[in-house]
């Protein structure tokens, strides 16, 4: 015997309130998410790839 064998199903679920609460903030988390990705995302890959034109180039020519 365990100490979950008194618990019911009916007892272990999370208020409809609450679940609603849970799921809003999800929400809004994956939208600020999106709005990060969207400013910072594509802009810093392309900064990124604009500043690697400026690295020297590396030879393998032995001087």
């Amino acid at each position: 015997m365990n100490g979950f064998d008194d618990f019911f199903d009916d007892d272990l679920k999370a208020p409809e309130a609450l679940k609603d609460m849970l799921v809003s903030e999800i929400e809004l988390i994956r939208e600020s998410m999106v709005i990060v990705n969207m400013f910072l995302g594509e802009p810093l890959k392309a900064g990124l790839k604009y500043l690697q034109e400026f690295e020297p180039k590396k030879t393998n020519d032995n001087e």
